[in-house]
């Protein structure tokens, strides 16, 4: 069985930090994705990642500054070291687009666009933002629901039934992005970063869309999930200030 596009998508969603709402630089609408086993190893999720980093490096266009990458570089791998999967070979790609988004996928490789970059202000807001997605790695989020996906599949003739899928999605992602929150932040504090980074930057892209969305987007829905998420974090951080 080909591995539909649409799963591939579904991989994504719940492993990113925001519902982008801007325009996205894309190099190419062509490229498919080859068959890959319903059930993973270690070995099966490195290879499912790499699927994904063909399909996102043929889709859209890749930041080449040696220095820039280098610098987001040097942080990942701090956050990276003291995670919990730290043997996996953590790698980051910033895409060229304007929108405000992150997103991982099996296997250690993480994805940060350019305006996301451009939106944080500092160092610590960054390292909040990569602990997040090293958190999505280190708790495989994304090969858990992987795997859900595939039994779905297993049991239609045609494709995802989009109901079961949004189902799917609704009962794990608030989940999904709340441990990896708390983890996230407690990565990027053990790595020697402030864990109020990704609070900060969460609640100034957070006002960013509640300005947005008087003027009709982005929908209810998605402010208030990061709403949510913000107080789950508040309040995980004042605990962890507290044993300090």
């Amino acid at each position: 069985m080909e591995l539909p596009q649409r799963v591939l998508c579904i991989i994504i969603i719940p492993v990113i930090i925001f519902i982008a709402t801007e325009g996205v630089s894309r190099a190419n609408d062509d490229w498919q994705l080859n068959d890959t086993p319903p059930e993973m190893t270690d070995d099966e999720e490195a290879a499912l990642g790499k699927q994904v980093d063909d399909y996102i490096r043929y889709q859209f266009y890749v930041e080449d500054d040696p220095e820039f990458n280098e610098a987001v570089d040097n942080i990942v791998q701090k956050v990276a070291a003291v995670s919990d999967r730290n043997t996996l070979s953590f790698t980051c790609t910033i895409l060229q687009s304007p929108s405000i988004n992150a997103f991982s996928a099996p296997g250690g490789y993480i994805y940060l666009t350019y305006g996301l970059l451009k939106f944080a202000q500092t160092e610590d807001e960054v390292a909040g933002i990569v602990g997040h997605e090293v958190a999505h790695a280190s708790l495989r989020h994304a090969s858990k629901l992987y795997h859900e996906i595939m039994e779905i599949l297993s049991h239609q003739d045609k494709g995802i039934d989009d109901a079961a899928s949004l189902l799917l999605l609704n009962s794990h992602l608030e989940e999904f992005e709340q441990d990896a929150d708390t983890t996230g932040v407690f990565y990027a504090h053990k790595a020697g970063f402030n864990p109020t980074g990704l609070l900060d930057f969460l609640e100034r892209h957070f006002a960013l869309l509640m300005r947005r969305r008087m003027f009709g987007m982005p929908s209810y829905g998605a402010t208030a999930m990061i709403g949510t998420r913000l107080n789950h974090l508040r309040e995980y951080i004042s605990n962890l200030e507290k044993k300090e």
